[in-house]
Parts: C-alpha cells; structure tokens; sequence
C-alpha cells in the first residue's frame, strides 16, 4: 500500500501542477510502474477540477466564457509541459531536414519560430474543442478522453523502446506489467458510466496513439518524452473531435 501511495504522489506531482507536500518520498521500480496505472487518475483529478471550475465560473459568466476558461485551466494544470513537448519535437522534425541532430534540437532551452507557431495554432484548436465539449455540456466525453489519453500508455508503450535508464523503460522492467493491465481495464468500466460511444472511443484513442508515436518513431528513430507528450495531445484533439461528433 505505502508503494502505492507513494508512486499516486509521484504521479501526481510529476505530471501536474498540484502540490503533493510528502517528504522523503520512496522511488524505485515498483513506483515507476504503479506510476503507469495511476496516469489515467490523474487524468481524471484533472478533469473533474476542470469541470469544477466551469460550473463555478457558469453561476458568475456566461457559459461559454466559463467554457473557455477552463480549457485553458486544463492545460495550465499540467503545466503545458505537453505543449513545450509539441514544439521540441516540431522543431525536431523540421532541423532534421537540414541534417541537424533532432534528439540535440528538443533537448535545447531555446525554441524555433516553426515550432512556436505549430504550438499556437494548436493550443487555439484544443481549447476551441474543449471549449465547444463544455459548452454543449458533455462533460462524460471530457473525463474520458482524459482517461483514455493516458490509458494508451500502459497498453501500448510496451512497442516501443526507451533508453535504460528512463522513466519508461524502469516502468516496463520485470514482472507484473500484465496484471496492472488488467487492473486498468476498471478505467474502461467506469467510463461506460459516464458517457457514451465508449468503445469507439477507446478504439480511437488506442488507434491514434499509437499511429502518432509510430511516426515519431521511424521518423527520428527514437521516442523519448517529447514524442510521448506531442502524441498525448494529438490523441485527445483527435478523440474530443470525434466523440463530440458523434454525440452532436
């Protein structure tokens, strides 16, 4: 239990902005690996105060005002650590024409016009899209998409190869993978709870990721963070459009 409590801290201090006030916090392999189950959690911590922050802002504002809020608020509270993703890997991608080093390129402090703009106009077409999920009051579609977002990680991370000693590659060491597999299926379950075109979704999602990150693959020949954080984000612009199609 400690280790699990342990790596939920991790979790959520690594991949949000909450605040987790726990010393001397114990990190091994286990953390690591209870770390990939915990994802979809977080994923739905964020999204319940997300909408928490919509239904209070809609009492003061209009609601599409409150809606656009609180898209943005998404984002914030994972400290747009997937948006600086987004623009490394673009910068990648583009220097790698002239020959540049790509892995060099998204490790550097500075960012390339090119990727500045590619983040921005993507930035405006995910809080377009959560904006509009908000509005129409799909809320289900929201909290699953960012379940299901991080869901992919633990079923189809095992395809592609890290470095030794990252964080991915500890996660996916040894035994019982399997099982933290067929723990995360409960994700599935509660979210045929709480929205419709589940399966289509989960479909979707698991489609989408792994076909991003594929090219991301052959592309540079290497995935590392970066490519996982620009895949993470395209997956949930591509399922919030679908499902919100498919409910309008």
């Amino acid at each position: 239990m400690r280790s699990l409590l342990n790596a939920f801290f991790f979790t959520l201090s690594y991949f949000s902005i909450i605040p987790v006030f726990v010393k001397n916090m114990e990190i091994n392999s286990s953390t690591y690996k209870y770390a990939l189950v915990l994802l979809p959690l977080v994923g739905a911590i964020l999204a319940l105060l997300v909408l928490s922050v919509h239904l209070t802002l809609s009492t003061f504002f209009h609601p599409l005002y409150a809606a656009f809020v609180a898209a943005i608020v998404y984002l914030a509270l994972y400290g747009f650590i997937h948006t600086e993703a987004i623009i490394d890997v673009v910068d990648g991608w583009f220097a790698s024409y002239s020959g540049k080093d790509a892995y060099a390129i998204m490790k550097e402090s500075t960012i390339g016009a090119i990727g500045a703009l590619y983040a921005f106009c993507f930035v405006l077409l995910k809080v377009g899209i959560i904006t509009y999920v908000l509005y129409e009051k799909e809320y289900g579609l929201f909290v699953v998409v960012c379940l299901f977002s991080r869901l992919n990680l633990i079923y189809l991370l095992g395809y592609f190869k890290f470095s030794k000693d990252s964080f991915l590659s500890l996660a996916f060491a040894g035994s019982g993978i399997f099982q933290l597999k067929i723990v995360a299926l409960i994700y599935v379950l509660i979210a045929f709870f709480i929205a419709s075109n589940v399966l289509i979704l989960l479909g979707v999602s698991l489609l989408s990721f792994y076909v991003v990150l594929t090219i991301l693959n052959r592309k540079f020949g290497f995935v590392n963070g970066d490519c996982l954080g620009f895949t993470l984000e395209h997956t949930e612009l591509i399922v919030l459009n679908i499902g919100l199609l498919l409910l309008l």
